[in-house]
């Protein structure tokens, strides 16, 4: 009971510091447009900030849930907080250059992805499950908090200060560690166990040179990613102990699902890019007010994610995901045919897409687990969560090159379109199809998704 007790008051601390790590994603997306204004490069280049980091973020959420089957959770965290620390340090002292930014600020997001990867497992592991449920919803809330404090701060930075001293905000979270080393148990245990580093290295390069080829659109790159990919599986054939193997795989229920993942995150991470340079572009809005549209959105999303386990159990998962995919998809033609009409409209489009994203963690989550036989369920929840930072960050990348294309900017999809808001409502457009073949899917495979195992 006082080992519970204990870990309860430590939780908020945790929380406390997986919203600062989170905030600066968003943070770095309304301040795209001035970064790429202060080195000089296309919205392609900048996007790399983002999507780097958010690939570091996926494959340090493997790292950390492995390493937890040997190192305490309480380690971890106070390693990961101080890498963090560090780093930002050094992103605030060096930040000259473009490149030495995507490096300080990949190496931040690899020490400040544990507390995200850690929490539910925190709960999990010393909680009773009674309590720890509350805290699977508090997720969610935490990662909708982060995105609605970081356009907070993005506005804030970008307009009294600079968004160069984004990177002190996540120094606040060396105040946790001594919460966390005086209520956390120390359980480290000796393990002859591995964590299989060459199988996530061959897949976190596997996925940056995925994102590497969408930017620079060289034939090079896309065999190399050809040749990458063919080592990765035919090591995870041969390697029994490999992070994730090739029964995964074969595994079609389960792929089918990972399938859904991809269509459907392959828009999230790139939502916020693209409405920080449509707004700024065909509305001439600051960075400050940009943050200000972009507020009630993920207010919506924070509460719908607290209560989103409810709201699957109540009408069920299928419904659940129609319901999600049919608010983000009202929400992008909305915003199509309307961008540069009244800023009002875009408000409005953004509390569709981002409420309607929001409710769908619940029952994918669910979805996942339930495609996996029970031993394989932690390794399948990482490469899961690996996917999604996969996929939005190769998002970012692509809708970085997307706003580069001379075809989109001279063509118009929808009429009666400004010449400044064409290529942003063909974007649009674009992201509506990839949900409406999200939706599609999840009704033609509806019936095979819900059997279970």
């Amino acid at each position: 009971m006082e080992k519970e007790n204990n870990v309860q008051k430590v939780m908020p601390m945790i929380m406390l510091a997986f919203i600062l790590a989170g905030s600066l994603q968003e943070a770095f997306n309304i301040c795209a447009p001035i970064i790429a204004d202060n080195f000089q490069i296309s919205s392609s280049d900048v996007s790399l900030i983002s999507a780097i980091a958010l690939l570091t973020m996926g494959v340090f959420m493997i790292i950390y849930t492995a390493l937890s089957d040997f190192i305490s959770v309480k380690k971890l965290l106070t390693i990961g907080i101080i890498v963090q620390v560090i780093a930002s340090i050094g992103g605030i002292v060096f930040n000259q250059s473009f490149l030495v930014l995507i490096i300080f600020r990949a190496i931040q997001m690899a020490g400040g992805t544990c507390a995200s990867a850690l929490l539910i497992l925190t709960a999990t592991k010393y909680l009773p499950e009674n309590i720890r449920m509350k805290y699977y919803g508090f997720n969610t809330a935490c990662f909708s908090g982060g995105q609605l404090l970081g356009i907070l701060l993005g506005g804030i930075f970008a307009t009294y200060l600079s968004w160069k001293y984004l990177f002190i905000i996540p120094t606040i979270s060396i105040i946790t560690i001594p919460f966390i080393k005086k209520y956390l148990p120390e359980d480290s245990k000796n393990k002859s166990t591995k964590i299989d580093f060459l199988g996530i290295f061959l897949m976190a390069t596997l996925a940056l040179f995925i994102s590497l080829y969408f930017n620079l659109m060289n034939l090079k790159i896309l065999i190399l990613c050809g040749v990458i990919a063919i080592i990765f599986l035919t090591y995870i054939t041969k390697n029994k102990n490999a992070f994730i193997t090739i029964d995964f795989f074969k595994n079609w229920k389960y792929m089918l699902v990972i399938f859904v993942v991809i269509i459907i995150y392959l828009t999230q991470g790139s939502y916020s890019f693209l409405f920080a340079f449509m707004v700024s572009k065909v509305h001439q809005i600051e960075p400050s007010k940009i943050s200000m549209l972009l507020l009630p959105s993920y207010a919506i999303s924070m509460v719908i994610g607290i209560f989103g386990s409810k709201i699957t159990q109540k009408i069920g998962i299928t419904k659940t995901l129609i319901t999600g995919l049919g608010s983000m998809g009202i929400g992008l033609a909305l915003g199509s045919f309307t961008l540069d009409k009244n800023i009002i409209l875009l408000i409005i489009m953004s509390c569709l897409f981002n409420g309607g994203f929001s409710i769908l963690y619940t029952p994918v989550m669910t979805l996942v687990i339930n495609s996996l036989p029970e031993k394989m369920r932690g390794t399948g929840l990482g490469f899961f969560n690996l996917c999604i930072k996969i996929t939005s960050s190769t998002g970012i990348v692509i809708t970085g090159k997307l706003l580069t294309l001379d075809s989109l900017q001279k063509i118009s999809i929808i009429n009666d379109i400004s010449k400044n808001g064409q290529i942003y409502s063909n974007i649009l457009i674009l992201f509506l199809i990839i949900i409406f073949i999200a939706l599609v899917t999840v009704n033609i495979v509806k019936s095979f998704l819900m059997k279970k195992n």
